[in-house]
C-alpha cells in the first residue's frame, strides 16, 4: 500500500513539473498590429481578429508595427453522396487572403492562406450544426496562428 502511495505520488510529481507553457503565449513578439480591416465572413474574421487582437507586447517602442486587411470566404461543399442522394461526406474550406502593409518599411505583402477539413454528416442536424461551427472556430484559430508567423518573420 505504502509502495503504492509513493508511485503515485511520484507520478503526479513529474506530471505538473513537465514545464509546459504555450509558445505563443511565452516569448515576445517583435510587432504590433495597427489597424485590422475586415471582408467577407464576419464570423471567421471575428474569431482571427479576436486572435490578433489579443496580442499585447509590453515592449511599447516596437520597431515594427503592421496594417492587415483580412478577407475570408467560407465554403462548404458535399463530397459524397449516397444511393439515395443524401449527403454522407461534407467539405469545409477556408480561404482567407491577407494583405500585410508597413509604410515605414515599405512592405507590402499579399498572401492567400487555404485550409480544409472534411468529415461525415450526422443524422442530428443540430449537432451537425454544432460540430461546423466548432470546425470553423478551430480552422479560423488556426489561421490567425498562421499570420502570427508570418508577421514574426517579417
Amino acid at each position: 500500500m505504502k509502495n503504492k502511495i509513493i508511485k503515485h505520488f511520484i507520478f503526479f510529481f513529474f506530471l505538473l513539473s513537465c514545464g509546459y507553457t504555450p509558445i505563443l503565449t511565452q516569448k515576445e513578439l517583435p510587432f504590433k498590429i495597427d489597424a485590422i480591416k475586415v471582408v467577407g465572413n464576419k464570423k471567421v474574421n471575428s474569431i482571427i481578429s479576436k486572435k490578433l487582437n489579443n496580442l499585447e507586447n509590453k515592449n511599447k517602442e516596437l520597431k515594427k508595427s503592421f496594417d492587415i486587411v483580412l478577407e475570408s470566404n467560407l465554403s462548404k461543399v458535399t463530397i459524397s453522396k449516397d444511393s439515395k442522394g443524401d449527403p454522407l461526406i461534407f467539405e469545409i474550406q477556408l480561404i482567407t487572403d491577407l494583405k500585410i502593409s508597413n509604410e515605414e518599411e515599405n512592405i507590402n505583402l499579399g498572401k492567400k492562406i487555404t485550409k480544409k477539413i472534411s468529415y461525415n454528416n450526422l443524422t442530428d442536424k443540430f449537432e451537425l450544426k454544432r460540430y461546423e461551427d466548432t470546425l470553423i472556430e478551430n480552422l479560423s484559430i488556426n489561421i490567425g496562428d498562421r499570420i502570427i508567423s508570418i508577421l514574426s518573420n517579417l
